[in-house]
This record gives structure tokens, C-alpha cells and sequence, in this order.
């Protein structure tokens, strides 16, 4: 009766597209609460063009942990090279500064500092949970990502559509596709375009049209699903005045398993 259950299930969502995204967000949510539980490398590189041509980047990887219930992010390396022993010194000062001032907490304190961080985190991603309200949804296909089959999925923005979160208010600026998985809803590869100029921070920055955003994830330790890169290309517009054609990749490794306890004042280097 179950596997019939599961069976209509996969079927119903197989012919509702919007099924099929709620299921997979509902998937995103399980695997960012375990995502809590690993170490991971965020690697990201910056790359800027003047004229056509490349005229900056830099580079830098952060080692992303949970530390005392929030997330702690440190930085490892610069444009590809280890840091110098008085900036890794700089680093660890920053980890036992943290352990100090946690070691002096009440049980209260901490209570109140996770809840905190929680109820916030949750503020953040709030918006997630208007894509399935905010897009109209049609099967586009099916495809193969890393040999496995996908739905593809078109998003388009609904007229008319209002936001209960004030972050929601950018996704009427992106169409999409995602791929998500037949297996088990995952969402595997997304590719979105803005189709209206984005701007943030009261519009002191500016994302204009045609700016391409891909995320592409990878399974880890065989129970969940996290980000492998995230790309985006732009044009965008500093203070209204520069303009700067910018190419942004951010890529993830070195995932493991991490479990921090309040006692913790140093920690080792995260070896890919």
C-alpha cells in the first residue's frame, strides 16, 4: 500500500510542475538543517573586466564551520596561496577570542544567543518559501545531471504577485530553470537570468538586465545535498557611477562531518 501510495505520489508531481517544486523545497530545507553538521572549503573568485578585457581578480578560501551553534567562517588562503604565518596567527586569535567569550556564558546566554541566530536564520530563508507563489511553473523536458534524470522546470514571474517578505520582492527580476532530480526531488542545477535591472542597499548597487546566475550541487556523505558552485555574471553599477562587468564562482570541497564543543580554543587546518 505504501510503495502504491508513493507510486501516485511520484506521478501527481510527475504532471504538476509546482508539485514538484514545493516537494523539492521542502528537500532544500531538510539538507540545510544537516548542512549544520559538516566543515566545508568556500572558495570564491572575483573576476573584473575593463574594456573587454580581464583587469582584476582576487581570490580567497574560507573554511565555513558551526561553531557554538552559529556558523563561523575562516579564512585559510588568499589568490590561491596559504596565508602568512602572522595572518594565520591573526585567524586563531579571532577562534580563541570566540572560545573565551562563549566560555563565559550561562546556560541562559547561550539559549538566547541560538534562538536568536535561529529565529533570524529563518527570517532569511523565509523568501524561499514565495518561489512556488511568486513563479507560474511549466515542464520544460527532462534531462540528465551528473547521470541522473531530471525535471526540467521554467519559471516565469506572476503579474501581480505580492511578497510577504520584503526579500521576495526581487524574485518578480528572474526567470529560471531548475533541474530537480526524478529520484528524490533535489533540486540539482539552477539557472536564472534577471530580466529587470536588481538594485540593494537603497539603490547604491545595481545588478543590471540579463545578469546569469547557476548553481550546481553535489551529494555528500550519502545523506544530503550541498552547494559545488555557484556562478554569476553581471553588469553592475557601484554608487550609480561605475560600472563594472564582474564574473563571480564560488566553489565548495573538503566536506566532513564537524561537531564543536564549547571547550574547543584552536582548531586545525581543513585538508581537501
Amino acid at each position: 500500500m505504501r510503495l502504491a501510495l508513493a507510486l501516485a505520489g511520484l506521478t501527481l508531481c510527475a504532471q504538476d510542475p509546482r508539485a514538484i517544486m514545493e516537494k523539492s523545497l521542502q528537500r532544500d530545507q531538510r539538507d540545510d538543517e544537516l548542512a549544520r553538521q559538516y566543515a566545508y572549503l568556500e572558495t570564491s573568485v572575483e573576476q573584473e573586466w575593463k574594456d573587454g578585457k580581464p583587469s582584476k581578480q582576487e581570490s580567497q578560501t574560507h573554511e565555513i564551520m558551526s561553531l557554538y551553534g552559529e556558523p563561523y567562517r575562516r579564512l585559510v588562503a588568499k589568490d590561491g596561496k596559504p596565508l602568512t604565518p602572522e595572518a594565520a596567527r591573526k585567524e586563531q586569535a579571532k577562534i580563541d577570542k570566540l572560545a573565551a567569550e562563549r566560555a563565559k556564558e550561562t546556560p541562559a546566554q547561550t539559549e538566547r544567543r541560538i534562538a536568536k541566530y535561529t529565529a533570524e536564520r529563518r527570517r532569511q530563508r523565509a523568501f524561499l518559501l514565495e518561489i512556488p507563489k511568486a513563479f507560474s511553473f511549466q515542464l520544460a523536458g527532462e534531462s540528465k545531471i551528473g547521470g541522473r534524470a531530471a525535471w526540467m522546470i521554467d519559471a516565469t514571474p506572476l503579474p501581480g504577485y505580492q511578497p510577504r517578505d520584503s526579500r521576495a520582492k526581487m524574485l518578480g527580476k528572474f526567470k529560471g530553470r531548475f533541474f530537480v532530480s526524478k529520484e528524490d526531488f533535489t533540486l540539482l542545477r539552477l539557472e536564472a537570468e534577471a530580466i529587470d535591472t536588481v538594485s540593494f542597499g537603497l539603490v547604491l548597487a545595481r545588478l543590471d538586465r540579463g545578469a546569469k546566475f547557476t548553481l550546481e550541487k553535489t551529494k555528500v556523505n550519502n545523506e544530503l545535498w550541498m552547494p559545488m558552485r555557484i556562478k554569476v555574471d553581471f553588469d553592475a553599477r557601484l554608487a550609480l557611477f561605475k560600472k563594472l562587468r564582474v564574473g563571480l564562482q564560488i566553489d565548495y570541497s573538503g566536506f566532513r562531518k564537524f561537531q564543536s564543543e564549547s571547550r574547543l580554543v584552536s582548531v586545525e587546518p581543513l585538508e581537501e
